[in-house]
C-alpha cells in the first residue's frame, strides 16, 4: 500500500466544461455550481425519427379503408362512412406530413397531401349532407390523388 493511493480526487476542468457547454446540449445540470451531470449522447437516441416502412404500412391501409368507401356511401351508411374517416383513415393526414419530410427530393408531394386531405374533408362534408352522388365523386378525386402522392414519392 503505497501512500495516496487510494485517495483520487478529481478537480473539475472549467475549460473542457465550458467547452462541452458550447458544443453538446445539457440534459441534468446539478443544482450548486451548475455543473452539467449529463449531456445528450445523440447515438443513444431512443427515438432516430420516423421509420419509412412504418409510415407506409399506415399509408396502405388507409388506403383499403378508402377503397372500401363506395359500397359503404352507396349503401347510405353514413355513420360508418364517417366512422371510417374517423378510425383507420385518422392517421393519413400526419403520415402524408411525414413522408413529405422524409423525402426531401420532391417538391410536389407536399401538395398532393394538401389535395389529398381536402379530398377527404369533402367527402365529409358530403357525408354530412348525405349527398351520394358528391361522396362518391369526392372518393374518385381522392383515390387519384392518393395514388398520384404515392407515386411522387
Amino acid at each position: 500500500a503505497v501512500y495516496g493511493a487510494d485517495a483520487k480526487i478529481e478537480l473539475p476542468n472549467p475549460i473542457e466544461s465550458m467547452n462541452h457547454r458550447t458544443n453538446q446540449q445539457c440534459l441534468v445540470e446539478s443544482l450548486g455550481n451548475r455543473e452539467c451531470l449529463v449531456y445528450l449522447d445523440p447515438a443513444n437516441k431512443l427515438y432516430q425519427g420516423a421509420e419509412g416502412s412504418v409510415l407506409l404500412e399506415r399509408l396502405e391501409k388507409a388506403s383499403e379503408a378508402l377503397a372500401s368507401m363506395p359500397e359503404l356511401i352507396e349503401a347510405k351508411k353514413w355513420s360508418k362512412v364517417i366512422g371510417v374517416m374517423t378510425g383507420p383513415m385518422y392517421p393519413l393526414g400526419t403520415t402524408m406530413d411525414q413522408l413529405c419530410k422524409l423525402d426531401e427530393t420532391s417538391t410536389n408531394s407536399a401538395a398532393l397531401a394538401k389535395k389529398v386531405k381536402t379530398d377527404l374533408y369533402a367527402i365529409g362534408a358530403s357525408a354530412e349532407r348525405k349527398d351520394v352522388a358528391r361522396a362518391l365523386e369526392n372518393h374518385q378525386k381522392a383515390t387519384q390523388d392518393l395514388v398520384a402522392f404515392v407515386k411522387s414519392l
